[in-house]
């Protein structure tokens, strides 16, 4: 069966660029059940950035999460 998806444009986070983002930015998510020794991980989006902020929403996207 084809589905069909509508796609969303992510814009950079620089301040208000807003402008079409052409990097993502991803981090880890780790989580254990209680009752489990395993851990899941899952990579999540964090933010983007158009080319002329890649470093700006760097060094935000740093100070936020304290990587």
């Amino acid at each position: 069966m084809i589905e069909v998806n509508k796609l969303h444009i992510n814009l950079c986070k620089y301040g208000s660029c807003l402008a079409k983002a052409d990097y993502e930015f991803t981090d880890i998510k780790k989580t254990k059940l209680e009752d489990s020794v395993t851990e899941h991980v899952e990579t999540i989006i964090i933010g983007h950035a158009c080319f002329n902020h890649v470093e700006e929403v760097n060094k935000m996207l740093k100070d936020i999460h304290k990587s």
